[in-house]
């Protein structure tokens, strides 16, 4: 699973019940094909949630960060189409990052993926960075049962800016510091990968706080440029 480019937009988020289907056939049918029509989207992926929440993953990868605030992919956040205008209206709980990709090791499309949303101490920084790039994540891909091992930083600024897709969800997306992804096809491998080389503990002796989120999702769709465009 290396990250095609350079940026990625990673977000979670809830519906409501009643709208679960109506947002799965959007998202596959509508939204990932809209998405991937913008200069610079490379792929698109959606998760549900096996353990944790909230119940969906969702994530872009993108040739670099300022594909995520260009103009074309802003005209698209300003003029949502009808039905996404009604599914957004049924999101609740919603994180979304605009990210840059500092580290991506591995190979394949995982079946199953954890998350970690992470943030390092005050002037903790560097040793965290240099510890999960030079260290913890190339070790990690190499790991039985597991395909990637990725590390991605928000850029909180660019998350912020308002769009009229933003309006419709009602309420602030939250926003991760840093996110650390795992993929793999053996949940239980991944799992006990977070919980040792990836626990709290462990991530705090290097510099990392307390406040860490974590989940494990299974892929339900991926779709390409390349798919997009035949």
């Amino acid at each position: 699973m290396p990250l095609l480019g350079k940026g990625a937009m990673v977000t979670w988020h809830d519906v409501l019940p009643e709208a679960e289907q109506d947002h799965d056939e959007w998202h596959s049918k509508e939204h990932m094909a809209e998405r991937l029509g913008v200069p610079g989207f490379r792929r698109g992926y959606r998760f549900s949630a096996l353990q944790g929440a909230p119940r969906y993953l969702i994530m872009y990868e993108v040739d670099d960060l300022t594909t995520l605030t260009s103009p074309s992919y802003l005209e698209r956040l300003n003029d949502p189409t009808p039905w996404t205008r009604r599914v957004q209206a049924s999101v609740r709980n919603s994180s979304r990052t605009l990210c840059r990709v500092v580290a991506s090791f591995g190979k394949g499309v995982p079946g199953v993926v954890v998350t970690l949303q992470l943030a390092p101490e005050d002037g903790q920084e560097q040793q965290l960075r240099r510890h999960l790039v030079d260290v913890a994540l190339p070790q990690l891909a190499e790991r039985p049962g597991v395909l990637g091992a990725h590390l991605l930083e928000g850029d909180p600024e660019a998350s912020r800016r308002p769009t009229e897709e933003k309006r419709l969800r009602g309420t602030p997306d939250r926003i991760a510091a840093w996110i650390i992804l795992l993929g793999g096809y053996d949940p239980d491998a991944l799992a006990s990968t977070r919980d040792d080389a990836l626990s709290p503990a462990a991530l705090r002796r290097h510099g990392a706080s307390e406040a860490q989120t974590q989940g494990l999702y299974r892929l339900q769709h991926c779709l390409t440029r390349a798919d997009v465009d035949r």
